[in-house]
Formats: structure tokens, C-alpha cells, sequence
């Protein structure tokens, strides 16, 4: 037996858009996503401001030491304004990740009036990142997060990460390709669950233009799931 859950988009991930972490050099990754925070003007979504993480590291190890370069970049979503932009050095990719994310949530006082009682930023939605190419090469977008469809828990903080692919089709036929890939927690931190859990689901479709491209990966992040029973408890 199953029942319908709408998931709730918990945190950004980041992911690689230069480099490998199989490969020797350094790597870039980075994630997007857009936030509310009390006090300022919201768009249709209800999101205020969208930000850019990117974090460069020597290696592409997650769990080696080394220095990592971060950089968060803000931006208003109503209204015209220079976008706020923090960034600094970490001694390890962990700490990097921690900081970067840190900047786009702390509190931003409101462009007119007084402080709000509750500061809190609150995420909204992930949002796509363009991937580090080659002149000529077509363009690729990614978008990943975690997700959580039914009841979490410190244990379980999340239920699935979610990664999303837009990429331009040159030629004939649309001039998008979309991807999306849905992994349960237990096969991302298997150690940390036990049970049955749903497997890995993948999504193929096309889209005519960019913005339709980033409009159906939404509705699909978004859409209601079959959550098993075992999963609800």
C-alpha cells in the first residue's frame, strides 16, 4: 500500500561542473537554489533571492584536506540591484561547502523598514547551474538537491536526491534534452538505513527552449510521489 507525497526541497547539492573526482587536478563544483527572506519582495514562487555557490579545490577527494576557494553570489529576484557577493578559503571541502551555504543564509536586513521579528531564510527551490565547457561544445545545465517526501528524521534527514540534466540538442528534433535521476536515501548512505526501499527512477523528455527545459524539471521535482508503506513510519 502506498500513499501520495507532495516532496519538500530540503538542501542544495553540489556537484562537479569542472574537473572529476576520479581524475587528478582541480574540480569545481557548485549548486543554486533561491531562498525567502523576511522582509524583501517575492516573485510568483514565493522565493526573494537566488544564489550561486561555487566552491574550486586542489582535489577532487571529498574527504582529502586541502585548501577550497568559495564563493557565494546574491541576488534580489524583484527589483534591480548589484548582486551581494561573499566568498574566502576553507581548509577542506567540508568546510568550504559549510561556509559557502552559511552566506546565502544569513539574514538580510529589508531594502525599506524595519528589521523583521523572525530573520529565519527559508529555502524555496533548486535552481540550475551551467557546466564548464569547451567553445563550441553544447551547452549542459544541472540542477541536484535533496528532497524529502514523507516524515524525516534526524537518522534520515531526507528521502531522495534529486539530479536533474538540460542539454542543448543541436540538429534536428528539440533543442533540449532533460534528465532526471531520483535516488533514495539508503542508496546514497546505505549504512545509515535499514529495510526495503524503492530503487533508482530515471526520466527522460525533451523540451523546445530553455525556459520550458527549467519549467518541466520543476513540475517533476515537484510532482507528488508514491511513497511505500514502510517509508512512512
Amino acid at each position: 500500500m502506498s500513499t501520495l507525497r507532495t516532496p519538500r526541497f530540503i538542501a542544495p547539492h553540489f556537484v562537479e561542473i569542472e574537473g572529476s573526482a576520479d581524475l587528478p587536478g582541480p574540480v569545481r563544483r557548485a549548486c543554486a537554489f533561491t531562498t525567502a527572506v523576511p522582509g524583501w519582495p517575492r516573485d510568483a514562487e514565493g522565493a526573494t533571492h537566488h544564489h550561486l555557490c561555487v566552491l574550486l579545490s586542489e582535489s577532487g577527494r571529498w574527504h582529502e584536506a586541502g585548501p577550497v576557494h568559495w564563493r557565494t553570489e546574491t541576488r534580489a529576484l524583484v527589483g534591480a540591484g548589484e548582486p551581494m557577493v561573499a566568498a574566502g578559503r576553507a581548509s577542506d571541502l567540508m568546510r568550504g561547502i559549510a561556509a559557502a551555504l552559511a552566506a546565502a543564509h544569513a539574514p538580510l536586513l529589508p531594502q525599506n523598514g524595519p528589521a523583521p521579528a523572525d530573520p529565519a531564510v527559508l529555502c524555496v527551490a533548486p535552481a540550475f547551474v551551467p557546466m564548464v565547457r569547451e567553445p563550441g561544445l553544447p551547452g549542459v545545465w544541472v540542477c541536484s538537491h535533496l528532497s524529502a517526501a514523507g516524515p524525516v528524521s534526524a537518522e534520515r534527514p531526507w528521502t531522495h536526491l534529486q539530479t536533474a540534466f538540460i542539454r542543448a540538442w543541436p540538429g534536428g528534433g528539440p533543442a533540449f534534452r532533460c534528465e532526471l535521476e531520483t535516488l533514495p536515501f539508503a542508496s546514497v548512505m546505505p549504512a545509515a538505513v535499514h529495510g526495503r526501499m524503492p530503487g533508482r527512477e530515471l526520466v527522460f523528455w525533451s523540451a523546445a527552449s530553455l525556459e520550458e527545459a527549467v519549467r518541466s524539471c520543476q513540475m517533476r521535482i515537484f510532482a507528488p510521489r508514491a511513497m511505500p508503506a514502510e517509508t512512512q513510519r
